[in-house]
């Protein structure tokens, strides 16, 4: 019989076949508090398909981990979790794998290009099941609603053990260790006088990302830029418009990284340059200038969809399709942090402080089985 009070939890991801920053975070701080946390971490994505042999032996892991627990955290959709009922006791949580919804998922895109046909989508149950939703804004909120067809009553507004972290390596206890951790490795960014310019393009589903034209339009006697492709693209599977599989990799200030995270890059980046990845919201946290390279911006609204229209944003200024025009702005070194904050405060507006004690408080407060073997 389970000690009083402590509880079964099960978080259930297919990000990754290892353990995400938001799990691991929030398995660790579970654990602090001596409650018995199950992880199942397996990467599934469409180009992987449903029909991996590997997988089916997963989903019925998913499901005796999930008739076992008091409370089930998800980080995408789960197929045991939506298709199979579970106890009356078990509570689904919800706490999604992007902080915010810059494009369009789930609901949002059924029939589109880029989403499920309307018939699998009812097979499957999509999202349907939760409990509660976590959120980071009353804006996203509305979004999720739509993407999860769920109503507004079972968002529940908290942040994700990410914000905590994103703090800590741009300015917080892990900056100093985790900027000398890159700086060993690229010593070259150590030159005066230069910039170091992240950029984390989102993934295209059967579309390449074209890092040439930016490599091209930015001055590399400047600066360096330093490029994070989607993991799904890594393996020699980005090419740029141009076929070539990425950027000269020889071409001065020019580094492809697949050695630290996007976040930890963070530490050291003077600025950063993204798209439609939910990278946009994240570093806004990091309070250093931001910029939108949305070459393809018509061409992804209307296949994929955006909930944000980057044009009517406080950030609108610093949106280009034009990588040229993107480096001149870059040159012209008069960015609006004001206008950076607004934006930052209209899509992250919950307390930032403790955001991975927060969403463990809240799952511990869940009430759990109804009845105890």
């Amino acid at each position: 019989m389970e000690r009083e009070g402590r509880k079964k939890i099960a978080i259930i991801s297919r990000e990754s076949d290892s353990k995400t920053l938001d799990v691991s975070m929030l398995e660790a701080e579970l654990l602090k508090r001596g409650h018995k946390v199950k992880v199942l971490s397996k990467l599934l994505t469409k180009e992987k398909s449903f029909k991996a042999l590997g997988y089916i032996g997963h989903v019925i892991r998913q499901e005796a981990a999930i008739l076992d627990s008091d409370v089930v955290v998800l980080d995408t959709y789960c197929i045991p979790a939506s298709m199979i009922p579970h106890g009356k006791g078990t509570r689904v949580v919800q706490m999604w794998h992007a902080l915010g919804a810059v494009k369009k998922f789930g609901w949002q895109t059924v029939g589109k290009e880029g989403g499920s046909s309307e018939k699998m989508a009812k097979l499957m149950k999509m999202h349907k099941g939760y409990d509660h939703v976590i959120c980071s804004s009353d804006v996203t909120a509305e979004y999720f609603c739509e993407a999860f067809r769920t109503e507004r009553g079972k968002i529940v507004k908290c942040g994700l053990p990410r914000i905590d972290y994103i703090k800590s390596v741009t300015a917080g206890d892990r900056h100093d260790e985790m900027a000398a951790k890159i700086l060993s490795r690229y010593p070259q960014l150590k030159e005066d006088g230069r910039k170091t310019i992240l950029y984390a393009p989102t993934f295209r589903r059967g579309k390449t990302v074209d890092v040439q034209s930016l490599a091209d339009a930015l001055d590399p006697g400047k600066s360096d830029l330093v490029v994070k492709l989607h993991p799904l693209y890594r393996g020699g599977t980005a090419v740029g418009e141009s076929g070539s599989a990425q950027a000269d990799t020889a071409q001065k200030g020019i580094i492809y990284d697949e050695e630290f995270s996007t976040f930890d890059w963070l530490s050291v980046a003077d600025m950063i340059i993204s798209d439609y990845s939910s990278l946009v919201i994240e570093s806004t946290l990091a309070d250093k200038p931001l910029f939108i390279y949305a070459y393809d911006l018509e061409d992804y609204a209307e296949n994929t969809g955006l909930n944000i229209d980057f044009e009517s944003e406080p950030v609108a200024p610093y949106v280009f399709k034009d990588a040229k025009k993107l480096a001149d702005c870059i040159e012209k070194e008069d960015y609006d942090m004001d206008a950076l904050r607004a934006f930052r405060n209209r899509y992250i507006d919950v307390d930032t402080d403790k955001c991975t004690a927060a969403l463990a408080d809240f799952i511990v407060s869940l009430s759990g089985r109804s009845t105890k073997p």
